[in-house]
């Protein structure tokens, strides 16, 4: 029993998650994946408030030291060294 839960963490914990589920903390580090521009190694910035203040749901901003993706995000994976498979 305690051997399948450790599985079911471990695959939860290396999975990558649809942004649409949920996203990593703000300043949080991660993996990102868009397909057209594949996996990045970044943070995870929060979500666009425009210059009236207001958050945009859809628009989550990540980015690395040369680039930023806002609102094209489909997956992100918990940080690790190793570059992760890309999601099914």
């Amino acid at each position: 029993m305690h051997n399948l839960k450790f599985v079911q963490k471990e695959k939860r914990l290396t999975s990558w998650i649809d942004v649409n589920e949920r996203l990593p903390n703000v300043g949080e580090p991660c993996w990102y994946y868009f397909e057209p521009v594949g996996r990045h190694r970044g943070k995870f910035h929060g979500l666009y408030e425009d210059e009236n203040g207001k958050t945009w749901e859809g628009m989550h901003i990540f980015a690395t030291d040369y680039g930023w993706l806002t609102g094209d995000v489909t997956h992100w994976h918990p940080d690790q060294e190793e570059k992760p498979d890309v999601p099914n």
